[in-house]
């Protein structure tokens, strides 16, 4: 291995919902309504440091696409999207790079980023784009993205444990997997990330990896729900990393329902926490199965009950622990949402090392114990 070294809700119009959305990602959300009386826990990193990788550019194609006469088309290789049934207007959004395409094929990595609220892009520390990383996009593909050399993709690729000469890798810049669409919608895109992930395995794959932040962190955790329940992929260690991942509560994706578990670090005056899923009922079948959730829990917009989800067996807890049940892992950080996602451009300089560290490379170290 490299060298390392230790160290209730008030409902919103969707309008005003969709302003408040905007404002949290643009740095404008304001505080909680609810105050913790707690003093805020001491939190101890025990994560290995990781070397950044080397930035790439990247083409991110639409996984459908406008011809010259204005007319959606499948991209080839994406055309498992519109098989499930997929709307077109819901699939032209979805942008994918696909980083690294070897004919032979150990491993699979999907990692995606977080909901794009904004009319500009967003940073990412998972896929490594830039905020600006849509500004080259036309009716077809967005050309010349290039890949951050400190995010989780590059350091992953650069670390050799799954070697891009034998591992496929593909990056969601806008998987267009929002919070507010509804139950209808999300099923037939998750259809859609699932059956092109699956056309990916070949006879040699034993590895598959997903990562995602916020929702892109409900997306992967429920792409990991079809892939575990397929039988015909028993065989394939499946690995997923959740960065204080977004599931919508009033419509229970993942489980979830309203009953918050806070969060025991959560800074002092906030009410961060996650909303509770019976994470273990979501997985009946746990053969070979590895998940990692980092939560942070602050209320990703105030007033609209938008935040992580916190996983409990038995009965909900008020407050939770960091858990570890060997087939699931959680722990808990007390930045906020957007700092987890973008450890690397959110937090401030003094505060940077450590949220990598608690963050990023807990993934990795996390990773790094089974690879």
């Amino acid at each position: 291995m490299p060298g390392r070294t230790n160290f209730s809700r008030i409902p919103l119009r969707p309008a005003a919902l969709s302003w408040l959305l905007t404002s949290a990602l643009m740095g404008c959300g304001g505080p909680e309504l609810e105050q913790s009386a707690e003093a805020p826990k001491a939190v101890q990193s025990f994560a290995l440091s990781y070397p950044d990788g080397a930035s790439k550019t990247v083409t991110s194609r639409r996984v459908v696409y406008k011809d010259a006469s204005g007319t959606y088309r499948s991209a080839p290789g994406f055309e498992a999207f519109r098989a499930v049934g997929a709307a077109d207007g819901d699939l032209y959004p979805v942008r994918i790079s696909e980083v690294d395409v070897p004919s032979v094929r150990n491993a699979l990595v999907v990692m995606s980023a977080g909901q794009k609220i904004s009319s500009s892009g967003h940073t990412s520390g998972l896929t490594g784009q830039a905020s600006n990383w849509d500004a080259s996009c036309g009716d077809v593909s967005c050309p010349n993205v290039t890949l951050d050399g400190r995010s989780l993709a590059m350091k992953l690729r650069a670390l050799g444990w799954l070697p891009p000469a034998t591992t496929w890798m593909a990056v969601v810049n806008d998987n267009n997997f929002d919070h507010l669409s509804d139950s209808g919608t999300k099923q037939q895109l998750l259809d859609g990330f699932v059956r092109w992930l699956e056309e990916q395995v070949r006879p040699e794959t034993r590895t598959i990896y997903l990562a995602g932040s916020s929702r892109g962190g409900c997306l992967v955790m429920r792409m990991a729900q079809a892939l575990r329940n397929n039988p015909s992929l028993d065989g394939i260690d499946l690995y997923v990393s959740s960065f204080d991942g977004v599931c919508k509560y009033t419509q229970g994706e993942l489980g979830t329902f309203g009953t918050k578990i806070n969060n025991p670090v959560r800074p002092w005056g906030t009410a961060y926490g996650g909303w509770a899923t019976d994470l273990s009922a979501q997985f009946p079948r746990k053969g070979r199965l590895h998940i990692f959730h980092i939560a942070g829990g602050e209320e990703v917009a105030p007033l609209t009950g938008i935040r992580a989800f916190s996983a409990y067996s038995g009965t909900p807890p008020s407050t939770g622990t960091g858990l570890d049940w060997g087939w699931y892992k959680q722990t808990w950080v007390q930045w906020k949402h957007k700092e987890i996602g973008n450890p690397y451009t959110e937090p401030s300089s003094s505060n940077q090392p450590r949220v990598i560290s608690e963050t990023l490379d807990a993934q990795l170290t996390w990773l790094d114990s089974f690879l």
